[in-house]
């Protein structure tokens, strides 16, 4: 027992902290729904790991075999399973911010032809998107302000896959593709860029739907570095990093190499694991980062942003560690003046890995230090900043990756620091790493909004000046009903009702006698019921018989 004692003493001298303080909590936030796509997202466990490489190693998603069905379309999930089960997951995990939702692809690999008119295919189109919006409606009925990713699809590659097999017609997907009529890359590209162009109109027009457009995604990561199998046109090349987003290039394919390979043959529109981290990790690029923050994210100040050195070397680079005996420490610069009139219950800073030298200095203590204003004279960093005293210092607690280039840690900032961050000056971090030596990481700078250094601060209380509007849950019977709803409102005394349908409409506004209303009126369905009173607000499903 000493030495257990003893060597948990010793780790929290040499860390900063004890295990129990760097503990985190995991909390479900995205809900994953959809077809193949979402199925080998689900077995691969995509978005729990590209989360962690982000500095999300506390967010997972929640998914299942009903909710993640290969060769499932959109009518699928307009049925009464997979609504209840969407309904189910959202109500026992109400942590969950987000439905990323793939689904549409099987519509146009079953049902179009390269020899349809244009409008058959805009029939098809047009039919596909109806039920698309009724599953979004469902989805936003069930939970009122919940954000949804439609995933998009990159390109496929049927055509070279399928003819360079040694039985082209005992290939799997050869039904599939001979059923599209054999389109060639440019057809079903040309296709597949207009469905999407179609769904960034439908996001643009409507609230809490979103889409990254990445059909060219898996040309840009991969690249072609040789010719395509069989030597079919386009003959050329094109390395990786070079084809321009979101289309690459429509005359191409997907490069094989982005395919999943079962060994005898590949896939032809199914993604290796590696591929679908690179499209989760660009959706996360472009919308989950910055939405899975808190109540304010700063981006940090490439003006007051850089590196000094114990030499008094400075640089507009982001270093942290040791080399050639010379410490390097990091600052960050954050407006926080942008901040409520608060305390704070949380805060972190994000960085991103760009390079290492040797040991990653974040593998072992790291120390910070936070001024209101700025450290040094002035607010540029300076040789002084190396040894200048903070309001606050402390050591945070590391999570997320820092494993490969690319990724992202987060630093859990210690209760010593959140009480002197506030909205009163911009703030300034120097993060160092005392005693380290054998490596030094480079970090992202400010040059870049997707990759700079992010300050993520959560309010602990209701920031002075702003309202807080309280959310209760009222009980409602019976429900479902044929027409009157009894409202138990205890104290509370309602000054309003009303009934919305799955588009948002206001459909009715009954009176309320006795706390009951009457909603006889109203066509057999499901609906959200809104309650107000003077103090609180509620919004809840109900179902008319």
């Amino acid at each position: 027992m000493k030495r257990i004692t003893l060597f948990l003493l010793l780790l929290t001298f040499s860390f900063g902290k004890t295990f129990a303080q760097c503990t985190e909590v995991n909390q479900p936030k995205v809900l994953l729904v959809g077809d193949s796509w979402a199925w080998f997202m689900n077995t691969d466990g995509t978005i729990n790991n590209v989360f962690k490489t982000w500095g999300f190693s506390n967010y997972k998603f929640v998914c299942n075999a009903t909710l993640a069905v290969n060769g499932a379309d959109t009518k699928d999930f307009i049925m009464p399973g997979a609504e209840a089960e969407i309904l189910n997951q959202l109500t026992l995990n109400p942590t969950i911010e987000v439905v990323h939702l793939s689904i549409g692809g099987n519509d146009f690999l079953g049902d179009w032809n390269v020899n349809m008119t244009q409008a058959q295919t805009d029939s098809l189109t047009d039919n596909v998107f109806v039920r698309l919006d009724s599953i979004i409606r469902f989805i936003k009925i069930c939970k009122p302000g919940i954000k949804i990713l439609w995933s998009g699809y990159c390109y496929t590659d049927f055509k070279e896959v399928i003819t360079n097999f040694i039985a082209p017609t005992s290939h799997p997907f050869y039904s599939t593709w001979h059923g599209m009529g054999d389109p060639d890359f440019i057809q079903i590209n040309t296709l597949q860029n207009s469905i999407s162009d179609k769904i960034t109109a439908y996001c643009a027009a409507t609230t809490d739907v979103y889409f990254v457009n990445a059909t060219g995604l898996m040309q840009y990561e991969y690249g072609q570095a040789s010719p395509l199998q069989g030597g079919m046109s386009p003959t050329g090349t094109y390395a990786a990093h070079t084809a321009p987003l979101p289309l690459g290039y429509p005359n191409y394919p997907s490069p094989s190499v982005s395919m999943r390979d079962y060994g005898i043959t590949k896939d032809c529109f199914h993604l290796s694991a590696e591929a679908y981290r690179y499209l989760v990790g660009y959706h996360t690029q472009k919308f989950y980062h910055k939405l899975l923050m808190d109540d304010l994210y700063l981006l940090s100040d490439s003006n007051q942003t850089g590196t000094v050195s114990s030499q008094g070397n400075t640089s507009t680079s982001l270093y942290l560690g040791e080399s050639g005996g010379e410490q390097f420490a990091t600052v960050l610069a954050f407006n926080t003046t942008a901040m409520a009139d608060t305390t704070l219950k949380r805060a972190s800073i994000f960085l991103r890995r760009n390079s290492l030298t040797g040991t990653n200095p974040v593998s072992g203590a790291i120390e910070v230090k936070m001024k209101s204003g700025n450290f040094g004279t002035t607010v540029n960093v300076e040789a002084a900043d190396f040894v200048a005293t903070g309001d606050a210092t402390g050591n945070p607690c590391p999570f997320g990756s820092y494993a490969a280039d690319g990724d992202w840690v987060r630093l859990d900032l210690p209760a010593s620091i959140l009480s002197h961050i506030n909205h009163t000056a911009a703030t300034q971090f120097i993060i160092s790493a005392p005693g380290f030596t054998g490596g030094k990481v480079n970090y992202n700078n400010s040059a870049d909004p997707d990759f700079a250094p992010v300050l993520n601060l959560a309010y602990g209380a209701t920031p002075n000046g702003i309202k807080e509007t309280t959310i209760k849950d009222f009980n409602v019977y019976p429900n479902p009903t044929t027409g009157l709803l009894t409202i138990e409102n205890g104290t509370e005394v309602i000054t309003h009702v009303e009934v919305t349908n799955l588009l948002g409409e206001v459909v009715l506004q009954p009176q309320i006698q006795q706390s009951t209303i009457n909603i006889s009126s109203l066509s057999t369905g499901m609906y959200l019921l809104n309650i107000t009173t003077k103090n609180c607000k509620s919004s809840q499903r109900i179902f008319k018989d």
